[in-house]
């Protein structure tokens, strides 16, 4: 039984000639693409070696013809018309994405933190398409973006994303009081700047989404 977490990213794939899996891991969501004729093709690759034996070792022999194996770090020159980046941080995805030779014509990611940076970083060059906040456990973030145009964001949506703020989801509220509760017991022992700054912020779109839903 997969995760929700795996689930979430296995339904935002799109159709793809070639799919780069970056930080492979064990390979699921390649594999996956693979089984369900998302991708005709999937380039695993990952850092850690020992990973992407372990994709190779997931990989159906049915499936290995239409499979490469790269040991390396992020895309470099994969020429891929999709790729998936989950489980890094934001920092370490836009440094993927800044040294590949050859951008993604779409993108799937799903960055552990600094989301904001990642969002800043492609509405340079992407067309950001879903930006949504679920739970799984903990929080996490899945934004799939188009290569063109660009995105104009608010610093709102540049901090929360706009798919959430237009269509905020449960995940999306209960993330709002977990945030709001955090500070709350943070100001409660002492008057923290940054922690009162996020204070201010959460609780003025906890405000407006109540208002909008009213």
């Amino acid at each position: 039984m997969y995760t929700k977490r795996l689930q979430k990213l296995f339904s935002a794939l799109p159709k793809c000639r070639l799919l780069a899996d970056v930080g492979c891991d064990h390979g699921y969501v390649g594999i996956y693409a693979l089984q369900k004729g998302i991708a005709e093709r999937v380039c695993f690759s990952d850092i850690s070696l020992p990973s992407l034996q372990k994709a190779r070792q997931n990989c159906s022999e049915q499936y290995l013809d239409r499979a490469q194996f790269v040991c390396q770090d992020g895309l470099q020159d994969i020429c891929a018309d999709c790729a998936v980046i989950a489980g890094m941080g934001g920092m370490e995805i836009i440094s993927v994405l800044k040294n590949a030779r050859h951008l993604p014509e779409k993108l799937v990611l799903q960055p552990m933190r600094s989301q904001r940076e990642v969002r800043e970083f492609l509405s340079e060059k992407y067309k950001i398409l879903s930006d949504e906040k679920f739970f799984d456990g903990k929080f996490y973030d899945l934004i799939t973006a188009q290569l063109g145009g660009g995105t104009t964001l608010s610093e709102e949506e540049k901090q929360f994303g706009k798919t959430n703020l237009l269509q905020p989801s449960d995940d999306f509220l209960a993330f709002l009081q977990k945030e709001k509760a955090t500070c709350e017991q943070i100001l409660n022992q002492c008057n923290d700047a940054e922690a009162v700054r996020r204070y201010e912020e959460v609780c003025r779109i906890i405000r407006k989404l109540t208002e909008e839903t009213s």
